[in-house]
């Protein structure tokens, strides 16, 4: 009953201090997905497990074109109001749209496969089989949990798709682990799939239960120009986002080598680890963001995102200090002694998550109050940068190189983003 209590809490304090929680069990579930992953494949064969999984990823945030930040804005703002009408065509627009988007990645997969996929041993083609199969599942769940989080019912919105779909991947996994089976990059995706669609339909019980029950009566109004004009830098910012942080993985497969690939995701996801009270955060905030900024409650906003962010920059500080004197050892009793070489780059990118925590929420701040045109902007322009500089320091520096390139965008871009911030809002997100 208390933990029933918990998750249906619509508190901000309930919300946030759940939200790290599922936040950091989720991520201890996909840290030890990465441990025997590593321990499983060969370098190679992760790598293509990687690749595979990254491309989904940029997919999945494309086709979704920027719904669930405009989903988690507007509807706080509709219930505020009342406007349930408004809340029900939102969902049924959005879910309309992202699966018109499935529909043509596979008609594009389908062509793309009969031209060019002989070309390619049957462990890509299979790997990105089982990708695709769990693509529309991964973008109609973002839906949900985004629609959760405007209701206030982030823990609801969040335990679907980060800690249950890593817990049954967990289990997947562990069973090959334990059996000696070998485990291949098509059956590692296939698993993943799997435990997808059972976390979607986790979700899909929570949102009927807390809403579409209710909305069942209810005429939907849409706002079709209106909706399509805000999602537009909404989806710009998404893909352009998701695009910057996984571009340097296909630049190392083909610049450097497949085997480095794995080097860099260990250290992406080891230095990942500082910023996960930021994430988990920022999940609990927004819809409370988004209603303080509705309401003009500037000191009340000011005080959440400095609260915050000391909370985010003190845990982030003290997973760095562990990195820089125990990384190396760290990598070696976890992943094995191949994986060592990963302490470096480890250390690059720790340097740019600790200047992501010391800049706060400054990109949810963004999203919530309107001004996701700038923040589209200076993605795009980071995006830039990395396409122009990634290339020469991967060929040049291997792993190395990519790291000094992600850790230096993570740097200016957060920078830029608080001085507009401050500037327009006069907001200070950091923990100053």
């Amino acid at each position: 009953m208390f933990i029933k209590k918990i998750f249906n809490s619509q508190l901000i304090q309930v919300s946030a201090i759940g939200s790290l929680g599922v936040k950091f069990l989720s991520i201890l579930f996909a840290f030890l997905n990465g441990v025997i992953l590593a321990r499983l494949m060969n370098l190679e064969n992760y790598g293509i497990y990687i690749v595979a999984f990254s491309t989904l990823t940029i997919v999945s945030t494309v086709v979704s074109f920027g719904l669930p930040s405009l989903i988690t804005r507007l509807i706080p703002q509709y219930q505020i109001k009342n406007e349930m009408a408004l809340i029900k065509g939102l969902i049924i627009r959005s879910n309309r749209i992202v699966l018109f988007f499935c529909l043509v990645v596979f008609i594009v997969a389908i062509l793309v496969y009969f031209s060019f996929g002989r070309n390619y041993s049957s462990l890509w083609a299979e790997t990105f089989f089982y990708a695709l199969i769990g693509l529309p599942f991964i973008v109609l769940a973002s839906l949900r949990a985004a629609t959760l989080r405007g209701l206030r019912y982030v823990l609801l919105g969040q335990l679907p798709d980060t800690f249950l779909r890593n817990f049954l991947f967990f289990m997947g996994i562990l069973f090959f682990l334990v059996s000696k089976y070998r485990l291949t990059p098509p059956i590692a995706m296939m698993i993943f799939t799997i435990s997808t669609i059972i976390s979607f339909a986790v979700g899909y019980y929570f949102l009927k239960h807390k809403l579409l029950i209710s909305l069942r009566k209810t005429e939907p109004i849409y706002l079709k120009k209106e909706w399509m004009k805000e999602t537009i830098p909404y989806s710009v910012m998404g893909g352009i986002d998701i695009l910057k942080s996984n571009i340097l993985t296909y630049v190392l497969a083909i610049f450097g080598s497949l085997e480095a690939v794995p080097i860099f995701e260990i250290a992406v996801r080891g230095s990942a680890l500082m910023s996960f009270t930021l994430e988990g955060l920022n999940s609990a905030t927004a819809p409370y963001i988004s209603s303080r900024f509705a309401q003009n409650d500037i000191k009340g906003l000011q005080r959440l995102v400095t609260k915050t962010a000391r909370l985010v920059f003190g845990i982030a500080l003290i997973v760095a200090l562990i990195f820089i004197f125990e990384g190396k050892s760290l990598l070696e009793i976890f992943y094995g002694d191949k994986y060592s070489i990963a302490y470096i780059p480890l250390l690059i990118l720790c340097c740019g998550h600790l200047v992501n925590a010391f800049t706060g929420s400054s990109g949810i701040v963004l999203n919530m109050t309107g001004h996701q045109s700038y923040m589209s902007k200076t993605l795009i322009m980071m995006t830039i940068i990395v396409l122009t500089v990634s290339i020469p320091m991967v060929s040049n520096y291997d792993v190395i190189g990519a790291s000094l390139v992600l850790s230096s965008i993570f740097i200016i871009q957060n920078l830029l983003w608080v001085i507009y911030i401050k500037r327009k809002l006069n907001i200070n997100t950091t923990i100053l």
